[in-house]
């Protein structure tokens, strides 16, 4: 009778975000990195397959020349496969196509020039599937691709289905695609190694054409909670006899002659794919629930336990359906402006790569043509996709990750700054205002660009500033994320602002009015009573002018103030003038209100009660006990009052923080033809779950301008950033 076999290849996945701290990685390699490879060298008969992150694998080069050796030596003698994929790890469905490829291509010139190795297969960055994928897959190379089983039962294949390869294709260009398995993921290391063989034991079968891909981060094993020891120091005592998971995993499969261990390049070689099969649009399940809205979110999570506790609805769980990867760039704004710029530089780097291409070819020198490949190398560091999406890990509530996507962003448009003058030789400062669709919404954003600062304005968003760069550090100072709500947040703990929410996205210039005698704490949470209606909505552009090396813009609305005592509202207009030269912003705000013979006391009530507010938010990201700020009207003398994150307000007219640890100061300057003028300010801290559990996370600062009211009122600021 003939034995009945299973093939067993094993991927491990290595990946850190562009710009991750060195201790971070330094205790990924002590905890995972390094003994995971160590017990794979000391199990030649263990084949495997292994990605590296590019930045990642760089890093192992640079820093860790006994890890890459070792690596080396089992390439020679053919324990293991690199497989290929985005060079920084981007999501392949949000970057152009060009990108794919170039990304795909610098990884696999680095695997093929440190290994001597041809890459046949690709990593999906988070497993982020959709339909077009095979073009550009199989137009860099790429033979095969691997992909959550969620995929599959989304076709309504069985469980033994995924036990195959498949053929897919677009456009005439195919790609072999391998499922993951989800039942050895969630075995190891979680359950003695004895489960994973009875699984696999399973599943065996006498024609041997059978495949169980087992795919962990290296990560996962070594890093996550107490990995390390149970995968390198003592491991399940029940089936393993404390044995570390790693070695008796892989000592249980070396054992058994009816496991098969093999690449999947090899595979494929051996057999043909079960099938063609078309994918739907697709992530791990768990990202499907993570990318919905909030609401919809929770409704989803209910519907999901119903369905697994009714044994009549079970079956049907493989058909529910999540949202899909892109929609996180509508879920969190903060994305979709990181995404936008990063498509708008790449924009402005095509352009300048085609004039240039027009010049004689002494012209386009070696020199130039470094400088355009290293901004595009910054672009591509850019679309690193951990910044972009929240779930299970901070993603984009982790500031540091959105600060290195604009820090690259701002690299590349320095560089094309230097490039400018080449083509336009009587170009040796600029100052531009351009109105743009940015933010893809069909509607104008106003882009003031020079090569001080950036500063990007939004007139549908209540007339706001949503990014300020300071190009000389490559510093976006708006880097804030707004403290959404999330569905795993606990309403009491909103409720007595241990959460809190914010009504608005965090931008400059947003005007709020509000009772003089609204507290702090109110202010800090949100929850004080808005009177006006300018806070949102849509401002009218009404100049938009340039003026030697500076530029005004005007933006008008009419709207009105509610009175403290009644409904009755007043009309008032507002105008927001914005005037940008050098490293200096200048804000102008001026309001009038309408007043006639029937509403004078309502007015009066209003001028004497309420109080408009100016959002200033800024964002630093040195180390948060090395900021500092002063104010003029007071002496701070304890270390508390020094603080800078620490809530606070004073009646004063100056504000100004300094981030040491990038030598950068961020001064506000203020008047007003109206009393009190206070100034209040609070951390911007926002509440998420990560791999670490709940934590609070800095998010920036945020100080507001309080002024009184008069029937004709002006406010004036200048900001300056050196």
């Amino acid at each position: 009778m003939t034995e009945k076999t299973i093939y067993l290849p094993i991927v491990f996945h290595f990946h850190q975000p562009v710009d991750n701290f060195t201790s971070v990685l330094e205790d990924c390699y002590n905890k995972a990195y390094e003994p995971l490879i160590e017990n794979l060298y000391n199990f030649p008969k263990i084949k495997a397959g292994l990605h590296f992150s590019g930045n990642l694998l760089e890093w192992f080069i640079e820093s860790k020349p006994e890890f890459v050796q070792k690596l080396k030596l089992m390439a020679k003698r053919g324990q293991i496969e690199l497989i290929g994929g985005g060079f920084y790890e981007p999501i392949y469905a949000i970057i152009p196509y060009r990108d794919r490829i170039a990304q795909m291509k610098k990884l696999t010139a680095l695997i093929k020039k440190e290994f001597n190795l041809n890459v046949n297969g690709a990593w999906l960055s988070e497993r982020v599937w959709e339909p077009n994928y095979p073009s550009f897959l199989s137009d860099a190379g790429l033979k095969y691709v691997i992909v959550d089983d969620n995929h599959f039962r989304s076709c309504g294949l069985s469980e033994e289905d995924t036990l195959y390869s498949y053929s897919t294709e677009d456009e005439g260009k195919s790609v072999r695609v391998f499922p993951i398995n989800e039942p050895l993921r969630y075995l190891t290391p979680w359950k003695p190694t004895t489960h994973s063989i009875e699984y696999l034991k399973k599943w065996a079968n006498e024609k041997g054409d059978r495949i169980a891909l087992l795919i962990d981060d290296a990560e996962k094993l070594g890093v996550w909670a107490t990995t390390h020891v149970l995968c390198y120091k003592e491991g399940h005592w029940e089936g393993d006899n404390g044995k570390p998971f790693i070695p008796a995993f892989f000592e249980q499969i070396e054992n058994k002659s009816w496991i098969k261990s093999i690449t999947l390049s090899e595979y494929i070689k051996q057999f043909p794919a079960k099938n063609l099969l078309y994918l739907p649009t697709s992530s791990y399940d768990k990202m499907e629930e993570w990318v919905l809205p909030t609401q919809t979110r929770k409704e989803f999570e209910i519907v999901k336990k119903a369905m697994k506790e009714d044994e009549n609805w079970k079956k049907a769980l493989k058909f529910l359906r999540g949202g899909f990867w892109r929609y996180f760039l509508v879920k969190y704004p903060e994305s979709n402006n990181m995404h936008k710029k990063m498509l708008y530089v790449r924009e402005k780097l095509v352009q300048i790569e085609n004039d240039l291409s027009k010049l004689p070819k002494f012209q386009y020198s070696t020199k130039i043509k470094a400088k355009i490949e290293k901004a595009w190398d910054e672009i591509y560091k850019a679309q690193c996709n951990d910044s972009y999406w929240h779930g299970m890990f901070g993603g984009v509530y982790l500031s540091f990750l959105r600060f290195s996507i604009y820090t690259h962003l701002i690299n590349a448009e320095k560089i094309i700054d230097e490039l400018m003058p080449i083509i336009y030789p009587i170009l040796k400062s600029y100052i531009t205002c351009v109105p743009i669709d940015f933010n893809k919404k069909t509607r104008m954003e106003l882009l003031v660009e020079s090569n001080d600062l950036n500063l990007y304005i939004d007139p549908f968003d209540g007339g706001t500033i949503f990014e300020l760069d300071y190009k000389p550090k490559s510093y976006n100072l708006l880097n804030t994320l707004t403290r959404w709500c999330e569905a795993y947040h606990d309403e009491d703990k909103i409720k007595n602002d241990e959460i809190m929410i914010d009504r608005f996205k965090r931008a400059m210039i947003r005007l709020r009015f509000l009772r003089k005698d609204v507290p702090l704490s109110q202010l800090q949470a949100d929850k004080y009573i808005e009177f006006g209606n300018f806070a949102e909505g849509d401002f009218k552009v009404t100049k938009n002018e340039k003026f030697g090396t500076s530029t005004v813009i005007e933006l008008e609305k009419e709207g009105s103030v509610k009175d403290t005592d009644s409904n009755d509202e007043i009309p008032c207009s507002i105008t927001k003038k914005v005037e940008v030269e050098e490293n200096n912003v200048i804000i102008t705000i001026q309001g009038e209100f309408k007043e006639n013979e029937e509403n004078g006391n309502v007015l009066k009530r209003i001028i004497e009660g309420i109080l408009i507010g100016i959002d200033v938010p800024f964002f630093f990201n040195g180390e948060p006990k090395e900021f500092q700020w002063i104010c003029y009207e007071m002496e701070l003398k304890t270390d508390e009052e020094k603080d800078l994150l620490r809530p606070f307000e004073y009646e004063g007219t100056y504000f100004k923080a300094y981030d040491k640890t990038y030598d950068l100061n961020f001064e506000l300057m203020s008047s007003s033809n109206t009393e009190p003028l206070k100034i209040c300010k609070f951390p911007i801290i926002a509440y998420a779950y990560t791999d670490e559990g709940y934590k609070r996370i800095y998010q920036g600062i945020n100080t507001t301008f309080l002024v009184g009211l008069a029937k004709n009122f002006t406010f004036n600021l200048i900001m300056k950033i050196y």
